[in-house]
């Protein structure tokens, strides 16, 4: 008995063997990728604006310092900071008394030359008919001729003279060279003013000035009649129309840009002197550009990327070489062609070749 176990313990090992040999082998089951889902749209062509925009704050069209231009005590000033003021209008008046003393003086002496220059006439006018009847010598003709020859020439020095008093006299009252608004008062009721003194500032803002820095890239296709809006972040809903006034013809040696000065109309004085304004200058179009939305671009570390759809719905990647920024859209130069499905949404978890759904 004792010899049957371990023969019928070697019999039951034996059977298992086989019975694990006929086993099936182990099959992993075929797993089949999900389709990245993304968002697409189709890559079109259009006119692309060029438009140079700059930052410059507004200032007058002209802004002048009005100084007195003779010497005299002030007596009154007909304008303050803010007045408007037409051209010609009075600004300030100065004491005139002396002025007014000078200029008798001179009408006084030109009326007494006046007088003398008829006598030196018909002096000069009886030699030149005696002189040849021999009646009186060459010298006495001389004389005649002289005295009447000087007589003339004081009667033009003193007219001359009584021209200089009075101008001397009228500007005595301080005028607006151009009809503008004061923005400063220098002056003081008594104060003594010398020939020179500044008296009030002036600025004509019917027009306001914008001076703005472009580089010379945007300077080659820059010209006077380009379309040209202003925005003033005071008044951020309103939008000017403004106009190339002049152009710079010399680079700045410290920024390589060119100075352009910009001219926007202000009929109603809303545009005030210090504000910011933004200048949009339309320099030419760029046609049949194509533009893609630049949230659709992927940064790699050499190149930027962009995926398009295949007709086997499947991921294929493409370099690009981007071009100008129009809003929330990019041109590209190289890469793309109108017609192709771009992924604009879910290109971040795209592989070469993966298989994707699109979705609206």
């Amino acid at each position: 008995m004792a010899m049957k176990k371990p023969f019928v313990l070697a019999l039951v090992m034996v059977w298992g063997g086989l019975m694990g040999a006929c086993q099936p082998p182990d099959v992993k089951p075929v797993t089949t990728a999900t389709p990245r889902t993304v968002r697409v749209q189709t890559v079109v062509s259009r006119d692309l604006p060029v438009t140079v925009s700059a930052i410059g704050r507004l200032a007058p069209d002209r802004d002048v310092v009005v100084s007195a231009e003779v010497p005299g005590i002030l007596m009154s000033y007909q304008a303050d900071v803010g007045s408007r003021v037409d051209a010609a209008g009075t600004l300030a008046i100065l004491d005139d008394a002396d002025y007014v003393l000078a200029l008798k003086e001179a009408q006084a002496n030109l009326l007494a030359a006046r007088i003398r220059l008829p006598v030196e006439k018909n002096a000069f006018t009886r030699a030149q008919r005696l002189l040849p009847e021999k009646a009186i010598t060459p010298e006495l003709y001389d004389q005649a001729e002289a005295a009447y020859a000087a007589a003339q020439a004081t009667v033009s020095r003193l007219e001359s003279l009584e021209g200089m008093a009075q101008r001397r006299l009228h500007k005595t009252t301080i005028t607006a060279p151009f009809g503008g608004h004061v923005t400063q008062r220098f002056i003081e009721t008594g104060q003594q003013l010398a020939a020179g003194s500044p008296v009030m500032r002036m600025a004509d803002m019917r027009s306001m000035r914008v001076n703005i820095h472009i580089n010379e890239t945007d300077y080659v296709h820059l010209d006077p009649s380009d379309p040209v809006h202003i925005t003033v972040e005071a008044y951020a809903n309103a939008v000017h129309t403004g106009r190339v006034d002049t152009i710079g013809i010399q680079a700045d040696p410290r920024t390589n840009t060119f100075e352009v000065e910009i001219l926007v109309d202000n009929p109603d004085y809303r545009l005030k002197a210090g504000l910011t304004a933004r200048v949009d200058i339309r320099t030419r179009i760029i046609p049949q550009a194509v533009m893609i939305p630049q949230h659709s671009i992927l940064f790699r570390e050499d190149r930027r990327e962009v995926f398009v759809i295949d007709q086997d719905d499947r991921a294929v990647a493409r370099t690009v070489q981007l071009g100008r920024v129009d809003g929330s859209e990019v041109r590209i130069t190289d890469g793309l062609q109108p017609g192709e499905q771009l992924v604009i949404s879910g290109a971040q978890y795209l592989k070469p070749g993966d298989r994707v759904e699109v979705v609206p």
